[in-house]
């Protein structure tokens, strides 16, 4: 079976940041939806862990753009897993524009029970003999971000009906929204992110109030999302260009 999945898009207004580039939350949204088509393609959709009491979730997530494309460029994208350890897998993700790189990501992805959130045994639920790429597009590790942060909150957000999905927690990308809205648009601007690192740690849900806390060092930027002030959601590192 070829695991390389990919698929060709145009880049259009509702993908688009204030300078008519894709947004960096747009691409986390084209990547992990690819994701879905790819998972569905090896055999191991929606459709299929559903019926059995299961469904994947994101636990790292990570973009890198080189060049973002703009409006109606015809772009593709790839995506392929990385062979599995017992309960976790990566999952690259590249896009092209005429055969030039523009971005890469990747994702470190689970399967759980929906009841008890347990992480289940990759081996048992991936189709056999699996001939999986060698290659990675982002082979550098995730980074570890002190969840210790001293500083005060400098934002809030509460979760609302539109960062909600289908389990009733809030989106992972939704909180990449809520990183990148912390910042004025100005502001974001002049930081030239030209990675985001996500980690995802404790659910939120609708009502929640997340407080973020930042911290500057070497050219990054690592962020506390934490619930109510108190246990934290997910840590994110920004770095710029």
């Amino acid at each position: 079976m070829e695991l390389k999945y990919k698929r060709t898009i145009t880049i259009l207004p509702s993908q688009l940041d204030p300078e008519g580039g894709l947004g960096m939350a747009n691409a986390f949204d084209l990547f992990m939806d690819t994701a879905t088509l790819a998972a569905g393609a090896m055999g191991v959709g929606w459709d299929f862990l559903k019926k059995k009491g299961l469904f994947w979730i994101t636990v790292k997530a990570r973009v890198k753009f080189l060049k973002a494309p703009r409006l109606m460029d015809a772009v593709e994208v790839a995506t392929w897993p990385e062979r599995p350890d017992e309960k976790r897998c990566n999952r690259h993700y590249t896009l092209r524009r005429d055969g030039e790189l523009l971005a890469v990501g990747k994702t470190e992805w689970a399967i759980v029970n929906m009841l008890t959130h347990r992480p289940q045994d990759m081996e048992k639920l991936l189709p056999q003999g699996l001939d999986y790429p060698g290659e990675s597009a982002s082979p550098e590790p995730f980074p570890r971000v002190d969840e210790r942060f001293d500083e005060p909150p400098y934002h809030e957000h509460r979760v609302g009906a539109l960062d909600i999905d289908m389990a009733r927690h809030m989106n992972n990308v939704a909180y990449v929204r809520a990183v990148v809205n912390s910042f004025p648009v100005r502001e974001w601007k002049k930081l030239n992110v030209v990675q985001m690192d996500m980690i995802f740690l404790s659910s939120a849900v609708e009502g929640d109030v997340l407080t973020l806390q930042k911290r500057e060092s070497r050219g990054v930027i690592d962020i506390r999302g934490a619930i109510d002030g108190k246990r934290t959601s997910f840590l994110a590192r920004l770095t710029r260009g």
